[in-house]
């Protein structure tokens, strides 16, 4: 198959890799982590990055290398198929499914963590302005449903009032074996120490972006949206995104 891949950079390192070996013909373009902080523009940006895509080549899919990321894929519409992962971040994407990140994070769905890409696409990055230790909870698909309701002032109203702030010990690093180049288990673990946080170690994996990239795209990880159809957003845990219509 010949894909187009839109992708957070968080993944450039990873996605890479799995393209070099992939039996697909794929072409790639990352889009710089920092746009989640702001999923309004990111989903502009997104949009006009997928109606670019068809001038390049004649495509079988779009792959859409992001969550739910703030809101940020909700609305999403293309004129091929698109294949989206079923999660609300990539922190579900580095630890290879649903069930694995509930297990790892059901219990403190607000935990601070990082992976390597993510610490040399933020932390490193001299623009980098977001404070892990502080924002964790705006991906979590409840704060998400206040936000699509209420706004942002009131969302963050009500969450604030149904969560009292509860400084939690542990932070967590999700390692990756062969990807740990740029020292980000080091750097995050000083972060840490220094927010009073202990560190958690987690070993991740690429097998969830293996399968976007190469398929196939079972149901249960990935929609497959039909050409023409819109991602609507459905803030469960399980189901994540739905198409127009269904």
């Amino acid at each position: 198959m010949r894909l187009r891949l839109i992708c957070c950079d968080v993944f450039l390192r990873y996605a890479c890799d799995i393209i070099a070996k992939s039996p697909n013909i794929v072409d790639v373009e990352f889009v710089p982590m920092l746009a989640h902080t702001e999923p309004d523009s990111l989903r502009a940006d997104l949009q006009k990055r997928i109606d670019a895509g068809v001038k390049i080549r004649r495509y079988d899919a779009l792959l859409l290398g992001y969550g739910l990321c703030g809101n940020s894929t909700a609305g999403l519409v293309s004129t091929i198929p698109m294949v989206i992962p079923r999660a609300h971040d990539c922190c579900t994407m580095f630890l290879g499914s649903v069930d694995r990140f509930l297990s790892e994070f059901g219990n403190s769905l607000s935990m601070r963590w990082c992976t390597n890409g993510y610490y040399e696409r933020g932390y490193l990055d001299e623009n980098y302005t977001e404070d892990i230790f502080d924002s964790s909870y705006k991906t979590n698909p409840e704060y998400l449903k206040l936000l699509e309701q209420y706004g942002e002032d009131n969302a963050e109203y009500v969450w604030e009032t149904m969560h009292p702030k509860i400084e939690t010990k542990e932070a967590a690093y999700i390692k990756i074996d062969g990807f740990e180049q740029s020292g980000g288990r080091d750097g995050f673990k000083l972060r840490a120490e220094e927010s009073g946080s202990e560190l958690k170690m987690i070993d991740g994996e690429i097998s969830f972006l293996e399968r976007l990239v190469n398929g196939p795209w079972d149901e249960k990880s990935f929609l497959y949206v039909p050409v023409g159809k819109k991602i609507f957003a459905v803030y469960d845990m399980d189901t994540v995104f739905r198409t127009e219509g269904d």
